[in-house]
């Protein structure tokens, strides 16, 4: 960590995001030494068979690094737990994550930067069962959900359901379902859909019997103390990439029909 970034870090773990104020230099400083946490969420972020984190998120990130003239060094970002990240940004400044979408509630915890893409988050069966379950009321369904994850939060706020199954990972998740341990899950749909492709089961596809939102944005995520001028000028490369057309770019990159 460079000396002269040090006292600015000890003020900025004192007070809070609307007292301080920082330029554009400052910003920087500060990025450059965030320790980035992720998530196994494919396409957004996720391990190639090279282990190479790639996806929507870390090719964005890279380059808003870039843009700013920044070095960034994806191998330096950790992939945890859903669980873990969403805690360690509550609770620790000097961290900063992608991907978590944007809610209200989610607002008031953290400073989402989100991205101009649209995630659809619905209830999906596998296709085989889809007729059995069809004649059964969605909340009599048994579901498995990934732990503080949208897909959960909407089933409890929407539906108040109870008799769902709380796993720590889409693949565990997905694995109740080919299973046969759970009826239904709660989850955006690209990423489910991404993560059961990669389970090479030709026979096995999901559909979507009921949709919780079609109209969140995915955000990276940093601590509600942060120093606006850090969001505000994520915020500020990322509209300009979006009017160069690299964010969706990197969006048809990762995209799989």
């Amino acid at each position: 960590m460079s000396l002269k970034v040090i006292p600015f870090l000890c003020l900025f773990l004192l007070a809070p995001a609307h007292s301080l104020e920082c330029n554009e230099e400052q910003a920087k400083e500060i990025l450059t030494n965030y320790q980035w946490y992720t998530e196994d969420y494919p396409p957004y972020n996720y391990l190639n068979k090279a282990g190479q984190l790639v996806g929507i998120y870390p090719d964005i990130l890279k380059l808003i690094y870039k843009e700013l003239k920044l070095e960034k060094n994806l191998n330096e970002v950790m992939i945890v737990p859903w669980a873990r990240l969403f805690r360690t940004l509550e609770t620790t400044p000097t961290y900063a994550a992608f991907t978590m979408i944007k809610t209200p509630e989610r607002d008031k915890k953290f400073q989402l930067v989100d991205l101009p893409i649209l995630t659809k988050i619905s209830i999906m069966v596998l296709a085989k069962n889809k007729d059995i379950l069809s004649h059964k009321n969605i909340k009599e369904l048994t579901y498995a959900v990934v732990r503080q994850d949208i897909g959960e939060h909407l089933l409890n706020n929407q539906l108040n359901i109870q008799n769902k199954i709380s796993t720590t990972s889409a693949s565990s998740m997905l694995n109740m379902l080919l299973y046969n341990r759970v009826e239904a899950i709660a989850y955006a749909e690209l990423v489910a859909n991404f993560q059961l492709s990669n389970f090479d089961l030709e026979n096995e596809k999901l559909v979507s019997i009921y949709t919780l939102s079609d109209k969140f944005k995915t955000a990276f995520v940093f601590h509600k103390d942060t120093p606006i001028c850090v969001s505000t000028l994520f915020s500020k490369i990322i509209a300009l990439l979006n009017e160069q057309g690299e964010i969706n770019r990197i969006v048809q990159k990762y995209h799989r029909e």
